[in-house]
């Protein structure tokens, strides 16, 4: 490298390092021979002390290959260190399943500012870009540099097509920051057919010319006409280094085979550098923007070929999907019926519902209205069987009353939802991300949708209407929640319709759009739905717990939803429940829900430990009133000792008695007592000879 000349000391603005380029530059390395003049373009572009070069080495399964070459790039990077540039260069292998994932994972988790890739030039001048280059600049995160490398690597001069757009203006900054450092000249060549002006981008290529001495600002030259390919190669010579902006967002392939680019590209004799650099708003917004698209790993084409294609295989129902779907439903109504978790669990693990909602999602993604419906005819297929499996064996099998774990699906909240949703985005994120195992997302669907619908055939089997009812609720809302989360990571990941593939159609976008909202819709129904229902059911429960059964200790309550509601409650007391308590509960309920819900009121009465001064306190009784027996008797500790007793006698205890009987319960317990007696009279009457009550 040759020296960096200074710079004039009457321009006061930053130096092209501080004012142009990267913090962070990562450079994908497949061959080591090609290695050092990567690694010279990306020194020269990131900030001098405080930037860092990444040497990429992606390995694909193949340790020893990735292994050699990091072992070849190691002195490569030695010999750039060594150079006197000062640069921090670090090596890094990553294991991926593709070398564009592996560049794109890299780039957007070091937060890179670019990449920088190689193309090579072939026979008759034809450059061969790859599927890596075009899926990286497809869906990088941040700027891409591709460098065409010539048989002659050095320059002279730097020549830079301007348009006016602001791809221009990045070029101009690269080119005259390589410029400054190599000590070469800047020719301009302003190209005017579709000449688009801005004033901020003219200002912007004002200031990086301001950076170069004033002996050696740029030279320029116009260029008119619908060809101007031709004038600027006409320019060219093999020691000009020429640098072209380009649109990242925009079809990159279709981008550089139009005249300019492709002429520009394949014809030019010295080394091409295409560059783009995304441009980001100021202030706030822009720091949304860009830390939103740092975390979006957009899937490149490949990557969405490859999801297509697992979706197309998996649409059809074949042999083994009907096998898996009668040995995960056995196991899920047995499960259920038994009120086993561990097998319920047990049959998600190999139900394969996941393969036809994927493929309706990624049907609806996509746009292949094929696939959407050969996955729902899968998808239908197996609901149906599991439905009839569950009927059958609910039919035959020995089953007198649902169990608690059919309860529970049969009463579906907002947290079943939540379940659903948060499974659908797994699956979805496992299917595009191949380094996650696909078995947990078949599992996350699984443990939405095989429970319920066996928890409808066996509502069916026992004619139990309401836990039928209540079971499809929850299935519809999760197949839906599913279906649509699944249909938003996909757009999330980068997939799109696209009128290349086989069997779009054209109104595809439009028709993927409004499913989308349609499911969208649903799905916000129902989850409002059931969050009503939710808090309605804590308010009922707290009203009930504080105006009608004062003296419970716990209230749960639980409601059914079906063609009639139903609610069951359970009181746990230690005195029975009034039936004026249950018709005060009934009036509550139903206007709460204003309509009529069929309410059912169940009394779990508490029963303390044995107290040994039941005892005493009945022996007390019984010796001052001993022809009498005690019928009831209960003890409270409150602010005095209380004591309830039901006693049955010939004749009722006298004043006497009860000072006598207060006196030494008193005594025994050594505090204030207060004693309820209900007295039973029993009346003798004789009948031939004999006594009856």
């Amino acid at each position: 490298m040759t020296d960096k000349p200074t710079v004039d000391d009457s321009i006061q603005e930053p130096l092209p390092q501080d004012h142009y380029y990267a913090k962070t530059v990562v450079v994908p390395i497949g061959r080591p021979d090609t290695a050092s003049q990567m690694l010279e373009l990306a020194g020269e572009m990131v900030h001098p002390s405080e930037g860092l070069v990444i040497a990429l080495v992606i390995a694909m399964g193949d340790a020893e290959a990735a292994n050699k070459v990091t072992d070849d790039v190691h002195q490569v990077i030695e010999d750039f260190r060594s150079a006197g540039e000062g640069h921090n260069v670090e090596l890094v292998t990553e294991i991926a399943v593709s070398i564009s994932r592996g560049i794109l994972d890299v780039a957007r988790e070091r937060n890179a500012d670019v990449i920088i890739l190689g193309v090579q030039q072939w026979t008759r001048r034809q450059v061969k870009l790859g599927t890596i280059v075009e899926n990286v600049i497809a869906t990088a995160p941040c700027g891409v540099l591709v460098y065409r490398r010539s048989d002659s690597p050095s320059f002279s001069r730097v020549v830079i097509p301007t348009d006016g757009t602001i791809q221009s203006t990045t070029a101009m900054r690269l080119g005259i920051s390589l410029a400054i450092q190599h000590g070469a000249s800047v020719r301009e060549m302003s190209v005017q057919y579709n000449y688009q002006y801005s004033p901020e981008h003219e200002k912007q290529m004002k200031e990086a010319e301001a950076l170069l001495p004033k002996d050696n600002r740029p030279s320029k030259q116009i260029i008119v006409g619908r060809t101007p390919e031709r004038s600027i190669l006409r320019e060219l010579t093999d020691k000009d280094l020429l640098v072209m902006g380009f649109s990242q967002k925009s079809d990159f392939e279709r981008q550089i085979t139009d005249d300019l680019g492709d002429q520009l590209m394949n014809r030019a004799p010295g080394p091409v550098i295409m560059i783009s650099q995304v441009e980001w708003q100021k202030g706030v917004r822009g720091a949304i923007e860009r830390r939103v698209l740092r975390i979006n790993p957009q899937l490149t084409k490949v990557e969405q070929n490859e999801l297509i294609w697992n979706a197309q295989k998996n649409a059809d129902s074949n042999l083994d999907y009907t096998v898996m779907i009668v040995l995960s439903a056995g196991l899920a109504t047995l499960g259920l019926m038994i009120n086993s978790v561990a097998v319920i669990i047990g049959a998600m693990l190999v139900a394969p519902l996941m393969s036809p909602i994927s493929g309706f999602s990624t049907g609806m993604a996509t746009g292949l209205l094929a696939l959407t419906r050969r996955s729902s005819f899968t998808m239908i297929l197996g609901v149906v069987l599991a439905l009839l499996i569950s009927i059958g064996m609910g039919t035959f099998l020995p089953l007198d009353a649902p169990t608690q774990e059919m309860l529970s699906r049969g009463s579906p909240t907002v947290l079943d939802a939540a379940v659903a949703l948060v499974s659908g985005l797994v699956a979805a994120y496992a299917l595009a991300r191949k380094g996650i195992p696909a078995a947990l997302a078949g599992v996350a669907i699984a443990a939405a949708l095989m429970p319920p619908v066996c928890t409808i055939g066996l509502g069916v089997a026992l004619q139990n209407i309401n836990l039928a009812i209540g079971a499809s609720l929850l299935f519809l809302t999760n197949i839906t929640f599913i279906i649509a989360s699944q249909y938003i990571t996909f757009l999330w990941l980068g997939v799109r319709p696209d009128q290349e593939r086989e069997g779009v159609t054209a109104n595809l976008a439009r028709v993927s759009w409004v499913l989308l909202a349609s499911l969208t819709v649903i799905a916000l129904f129902v989850f409002l739905q059931l969050g009503s229902l939710a808090v309605d059911e804590v308010e009922v429960g707290e009203r009930l717990a504080s105006e009608v059964f004062t003296d419970a200790e716990t209230v749960e309550f639980d409601l059914i939803p079906g063609v009639q509601f139903s609610a069951e409650i359970i009181v746990q007391s230690e005195v029975p429940v009034a039936p004026s308590q249950v018709e005060q509960a009934q009036l509550l309920v139903n206007e709460v829900y204003e309509q009529n819900v069929d309410l059912r009121v169940i009394n779990q009465q508490i029963i303390r430990q044995n107290d040994r001064r039941y005892g005493r306190v009945e022996a007390i009784f019984l010796d001052v009133l001993p022809t009498g027996s005690v019928v009831d008797l209960s003890l409270q500790d409150a602010d005095s000792f209380v004591v309830n007793a039901t006693i049955r006698d010939v004749a009722p205890p006298s004043s006497d008695d009860l000072m006598d009987i207060q006196h030494q319960l008193e005594m025994l317990t050594d505090s204030t007592v207060e004693i309820n007696i209900v007295y039973q009279q029993i009346i003798r009457v004789g009948i031939s000879g004999t006594d009856s009550e």
